[in-house]
């Protein structure tokens, strides 16, 4: 008990001195949160937190928002980021521009430019770099797709899975029990290996 005063207490004379940044921002819900801050190093929420920008440690126990977030962002339910540089992890995680990795049960991002480690992974624009989980989409994927059921429109890499599924692709091979490549594989559709170098 002591040690957790002291931490509230190094947290509110940080706090103090903050006007347009903070040190560290505690959220209780939304925007009832001490200091009233759009930028912040470390946010510490209970329920939700929105902070615009947060460069550091964006941590809340139910749902962390952000529209621009740099560094670890974490909650048990929801991660949002408009523009995420780092490591997101919740169980459904969202963010327009992706760069490092996206780790929850539901993944989903514009434009990914690193890992989307999950149950559900999808991209409705471009993935480079891997999605590793049961089921995967991308609209356009350079790189690696690796699970039960594996999806892109546009592919350029290695897809592995029991389903694998590509209506165009540049170069790349496919190994699974169901290999299906609309446009410009081998063959339309190939047992354990399609692909198109």
């Amino acid at each position: 008990m002591k040690k957790l005063l002291a931490v509230f207490a190094l947290v509110a004379v940080l706090g103090l001195n903050a006007a347009a940044q903070s040190p560290v921002k505690l959220s209780l819900y939304d925007d009832i949160a001490w200091p009233q801050t759009s930028k912040a190093n470390v946010v510490l929420g209970l329920v939700d937190n929105n902070t615009p920008t947060v460069h550091g440690l964006d941590w809340n126990f139910i749902s962390a928002r952000a529209d621009e977030m740099h560094g670890l962002q974490g909650a048990f339910a929801y991660a949002r980021a408009y523009e995420m540089r780092g490591v997101q992890g919740a169980i459904y995680t969202t963010s327009k521009d992706a760069v490092g990795v996206q780790w929850g049960l539901l993944n989903v991002a514009d434009t990914v430019t690193g890992v989307q480690w999950g149950f559900v992974n999808v991209s409705d624009r471009e993935v480079t770099g891997a999605q590793l989980g049961a089921v995967n989409f991308a609209q356009s994927m350079t790189g690696f797709q690796w699970g039960f059921y594996n999806q892109a429109q546009n592919f350029k890499g290695l897809q592995l899975g029991f389903v694998n599924n590509i209506t165009s692709i540049d170069r790349g091979l496919q190994i699974g029990l169901v290999n299906i490549i609309k446009n410009g594989g081998w063959f339309p559709g190939m047992v354990l290996v399609n692909g198109r170098f």
